[in-house]
């Protein structure tokens, strides 16, 4: 009997009579036999569940995990600590330092020498060797605040929130010189968010952005990269995260919002379907969605989390395709992903909880989440409309494979 595709992704229009196929906690796999000549397989495997790794005493966010530059520990900003993880996931101690906030955003990256790490108004540095933690304030640098930070050449690099302006580090160290700065420059607006990718640096604004490189110049090392100007700015400042050779993150520009793409050289791809655009546009708030991606059982996935609007999205490099992703309540509603960041460490893939303190393993062998109830995991697959001319359709049998 013919296959009439009910395994596929997920695909909701603005008008569900021309389609509406939902997909949540599956992801599609297609079967290198269908290139082949053979009877070509598209398969649906269950998105891993958690298994709990590490437990704070207290209920909080987990905000940003990076290991160390050996691997042998892993840094988390817990609520307003910043603490270290050794083998056996076991805490090391005390917390290293404690941060001015609790909640919200924060970024982490490391030069080899120094953590360094922010969480919006303020910058913070802690010492590998000496172990002191620093909260750096004025006097270090142009400003003291930063979204994000990032690491190129040893040198560390942040913007100043709200601005056109970013700034790094002296080479191999947490301190700032006062002239060691520069600004986005081929367009009016602001920054939003900065990565590094393969020793160049994008500068993701609100409309349009640039990247610029190390040219070993000073007081600032940096300039601008010639013909790299986009048209393309960047939606959330935590939204962009590694994917395949380059980077995925939620966009916008000058004719609209709410496209996700993956950069290709200096042009960016969009990778997110008419359909999830429409659905992106009925969010109130995509300012604060969270980007992270990991690897497992040879698909690379993009995970985006829009908090305010508790939805779950995910990307699968490997098929181009989108499903969802959701834990339920007690109340059999579907909410967001737990994830909050990612990490990978000790051959885990990690991901720090939302609220209450945990991290998790991610395992395709668990079939349960940490959701209220502890359930197992919901998942979904609702196929594409079945219809021949608009017609009545009989099958007169059905052959499930599972």
């Amino acid at each position: 009997m013919p296959d009439f595709g009910f395994v596929g992704a997920c695909y909701q229009t603005q008008s569900i009579t021309q389609d509406d196929q939902e997909l949540i906690n599956w992801y599609p796999e297609i079967d290198a036999a269908k290139s082949q000549g053979e009877r070509g397989v598209v398969a649906l495997y269950p998105t891993p569940g958690y298994v709990a790794k590490v437990a704070f005493n207290t209920q909080v966010p987990i905000r940003a995990m990076l290991p160390g530059p050996t691997g042998e520990f892993l840094y988390v900003i817990a609520g307003g600590e910043f603490l270290e993880i050794g083998a056996n996931f076991l805490t090391t101690g005390l917390a290293l330092g404690a941060l001015l906030t609790a909640t919200g955003p924060a970024s982490l990256t490391t030069n080899g020498t120094q953590f360094y790490m922010c969480d919006g108004a303020n910058r913070y540095a802690w010492d590998i060797n000496t172990r002191v933690f620093t909260i750096i304030g004025p006097g270090d640098g142009a400003f003291t605040g930063a979204d994000r930070v990032d690491v190129i050449d040893n040198f560390i690099i942040y913007n100043e929130p709200n601005s056109n302006i970013w700034a790094a580090t002296d080479l191999g160290s947490s301190t700032t010189s006062a002239l060691s700065f520069g600004s986005k420059d081929s367009a009016p607006d602001n920054i939003v968010t900065i990565i590094v990718n393969k020793r160049e640096i994008f500068i993701l604004g609100i409309r349009t952005s640039e990247v610029w490189v190390d040219a070993g110049l000073f007081p600032f090392p940096f300039q601008k990269l010639p013909g790299t100007n986009m048209q393309h700015g960047c939606s959330a400042p935590l939204s962009p995260a590694f994917l395949g050779e380059s980077f995925a993150f939620l966009g916008m520009d000058d004719r609209g919002n709410n496209n996700v793409y993956i950069m290709e050289g200096y042009v960016p791809r969009s990778i997110s379907t008419q359909a999830l655009q429409a659905e992106f546009d009925t969010y109130p708030v995509v300012s604060d969605a969270v980007g992270m991606s990991y690897q497992q059982a040879g698909h690379e996935f993009y995970i985006l989390t829009f908090p305010s609007a508790d939805k779950t999205w995910c990307y699968d490099l490997s098929t181009g395709l989108w499903h969802r992703r959701a834990v339920r309540d007690n109340a059999n509603v579907l909410h967001r992903d737990h994830a909050n960041c990612a990490a990978n460490f000790q051959g885990f893939n990690l991901f720090g909880d939302k609220g209450n303190g945990l991290i998790y393993a991610a395992s395709i062998s668990t079939f349960t989440d940490f959701s209220d109830i502890g359930n197992l995991i919901p998942r979904i697959r609702r196929c594409r409309h079945l219809t021949s001319d608009l017609n009545e359709v009989y099958y007169h049998d059905l052959q499930i494979q599972f």
